[in-house]
């Protein structure tokens, strides 16, 4: 409590007004902290069926480049993007500090 005087105490209807403000912001967060779990656990949940379709389709689009005798588009696409982020990934290890 903060030690205030007699007369400048604050009445009943501001410690309220205090109470009532101060239960909302930890509900509001409360609430956002549950959307962002519910949200992470949809994701993660999901995951494996991303992967799986993402697989099917792939092999769907390199059937469609065979029988269209044209290259798979995404196939250059995908690889230069791991082969970025493989060398990202290396680079950050190698350059990280070690505190042994």
């Amino acid at each position: 409590m903060h030690p205030y005087l007699i007369t400048a105490k604050p009445g009943r209807l501001r410690r309220t007004a205090t109470w009532v403000r101060v239960w909302t912001l930890r509900l509001l967060a409360l609430l956002v902290m549950a959307v962002l779990g519910a949200v992470v656990l949809t994701v993660r949940c999901a995951r494996p069926i991303v992967n799986y379709t993402a697989s099917r389709l792939i092999f769907l689009e390199l059937w469609a480049a065979q029988r269209l005798g044209r290259p798979p588009i995404s196939g250059f696409i995908g690889a230069g993007i791991t082969d970025e982020f493989v060398a990202e990934f290396h680079r950050a290890r190698q350059h990280a500090t070690t505190n042994v």
